[in-house]
């Protein structure tokens, strides 16, 4: 009787053991079912709403010439924001996007970017990089040089100097990207260099081959490239676009941007302001803190350059060189507070 009734409790045990686990499938499979949904829907939002943006913005640059001159600055500028804006939705959207929709929404952005950038050079040529008397930075008792100033005797013959070899054919191609409405800066040594707004905003800017020199960029940028720069100090203002920084050794930096590249560099102090995730690539001894350089008009350069300054993605860093999730990687670190600057006049 006894051994009955057990055989009964245990056979009763594995019945409802089954039932609570054929409940457990059937509730994780609603939950994964619902799951789908949302995505789908949450996929299917997107690109309606990305992709409608992205045909009213080419409808604007489409009937773009029929507009009087006088909008034209305020419709390119609702133009450059709207397309960052667009880059933004993009990035927080990738969670939940099939790859193939995420290259194809960025090769949309491209094109759009691009016709964009063409017809703004069009109808509203840059104004050519001028030498007029610049706002300098008082440090020490040294007085700074205006980068103006060092640029005045500037030529294309001059040559960017890498690891000992003399590269003009480089130099020359750098030169054909940047033409006269670029700002760069080549071959500096123990010199600290101001530009303005009014030379860098919407302009690219070059920084190579710089040496214990400090550099201060007030503006806004459109994108920035520094290049084999040892024992600098560089402090940039918001950046439109992105900024890659190669081949660099000792120096500290205050970026803010949208996206940041950072490349074959070493014992770097980045502080970064970025509204994407920051990519190193063969670097080492890279420490990261908080964008903390200010000045005046900064704010209004942040609109400019559309980054919301109180999104700051600085401490989530991606290191190609690393693929380990369950590791951090030892080629970047936190800069202890105690160790960062405070004061950068």
């Amino acid at each position: 009787m006894e051994a009955s009734t057990l055989n009964e409790e245990t056979l009763s045990e594995r019945i409802n053991k089954r039932d609570r686990e054929r409940r457990n499938v059937i509730e994780k499979r609603k939950e994964e079912k619902q799951q789908l949904i949302v995505e789908t829907e949450q996929a299917s939002y997107f690109q309606q709403a990305f992709y409608s943006t992205c045909e009213r913005i080419k409808d604007l640059l489409d009937n773009i010439d029929s507009m009087p001159a006088s909008a034209l600055p305020g419709v390119f500028d609702q133009v450059n924001k709207d397309i960052i804006m667009l880059k933004n939705y993009l990035f927080e959207s990738k969670i939940f996007l099939k790859v193939y929709d995420i290259r194809k929404a960025q090769e949309r952005l491209q094109i759009l970017e691009n016709d964009a950038a063409q017809i703004e050079a069009r109808l509203i040529p840059r104004k050519k990089f001028g030498f007029k008397n610049r706002r300098v930075v008082k440090n020490s008792s040294e007085k700074p040089n205006d980068v103006t100033d060092s640029l005045k005797n500037l030529k294309i013959t001059e040559s960017i100097t890498k690891n000992g070899v003399n590269t003009q054919k480089n130099n020359k191609t750098i030169y054909d990207d940047y033409g006269d409405n670029g700002c760069v800066l080549l071959n500096k040594v123990d010199e600290t260099l101001v530009l303005d707004a009014e030379n860098v905003n919407k302009n690219d800017v070059l920084l190579s081959e710089l040496t214990r020199c400090t550099v201060r960029i007030y503006g806004t940028p459109n994108t920035l490239h520094i290049v084999g720069l040892v024992q600098c100090t560089v402090l940039i203002g918001p950046v439109t676009t992105s900024l890659f920084v190669d081949d660099c050794r000792d120096c500290n930096f205050a970026f803010a941007c949208q996206q940041l590249r950072l490349h074959n560099s070493k014992n770097c102090n980045i502080y970064l302001h970025v509204t994407s995730r920051a990519i190193i690539e063969d670097c080492t001894d890279i420490k990261v803190a908080p964008y903390n350089w200010t000045y005046k008009d900064q704010i209004s350069h942040y609109k400019l350059a559309g980054l919301d300054p109180n999104i700051n993605n600085w401490d989530c860093i991606d290191d190609f060189n690393w693929l380990s999730k369950e590791k951090s990687s030892p080629n970047w670190s936190i800069l202890e507070s105690d160790l960062r600057v405070k004061s950068w006049d």
